[in-house]
């Protein structure tokens, strides 16, 4: 019996690839979240259908109201991974804050005002992740930024964790919030490689193609 073998077409007939651009998304759930006095708050977005993997993840949220900020403890959960990260705990401190719209990115400059260390109250702009607390999850492991979801599928369930740590205290977040994220894309031919493709059709021959419960310690 003939043993057939099969050489990827590109490598066959020479043809250049390039990498497309790194496609950046907003994922966005704007359902209000209730942020229940003591207790706990989750809202989810979820995503499907994606290609490659994340480089790059920012978080915002709109419309952040709550009467003594310093209370809040706020972290992202990836389920699928289990992996979590706590980005925002002991920050404001007891000055209300109203209608601020916070994105948390790597790349920012500095930390929302520590509680009881600036004088400063939360206002809207874009922050580093701010955990003051040191608080980590105990069901999931933990990442330290948020490049620490970088290499993962954006594919899947994203929870948002808005919990208040102290009783007498409420707030909401009224517009809800989104995911920013940035993957990597696959390699396709370059737009001059397609006539030398299909002349490959013909010299190549065929070719194969397979190619809820959550807890947080401090």
């Amino acid at each position: 019996m003939t043993k057939l073998s099969f050489v990827p077409l590109a490598a066959a007939i020479g043809i250049a690839m390039a990498s497309t651009p790194a496609a950046a998304v907003v994922y966005s759930n704007p359902t209000p979240i209730v942020i229940l006095d003591n207790d706990d708050s989750f809202s989810d977005i979820t995503i499907a259908g994606t290609t490659g993997t994340i480089t790059n993840l920012t978080l915002s949220l709109a419309g952040l109201s709550h009467t003594y900020p310093d209370d809040l403890l706020l972290g992202l959960i990836n389920a699928d991974a289990g992996l979590g990260f706590i980005f925002m705990s002991f920050a404001g401190g007891s000055i209300d804050i109203s209608g601020v719209n916070l994105t948390f990115s790597d790349a920012a400059s500095s930390q929302l005002p520590q509680t009881f260390v600036s004088p400063f109250p939360i206002t809207s702009g874009t922050y580093l992740p701010s955990n003051f607390g040191g608080y980590t999850f105990t069901f999931y492991d933990n990442a330290t930024s948020f490049a620490g979801f970088n290499g993962l599928s954006a594919n899947g369930t994203w929870t948002l964790l808005v919990a208040d740590t102290f009783a007498a205290d409420v707030g909401t977040v009224a517009g809800g919030w989104s995911l920013d994220i940035t993957t990597s894309a696959g390699a396709i031919p370059e737009p001059a490689s397609w006539a030398m493709m299909i002349a490959g059709f013909g010299l190549v021959g065929a070719s194969a193609r397979r190619r809820r419960t959550t807890h947080v310690t401090a």
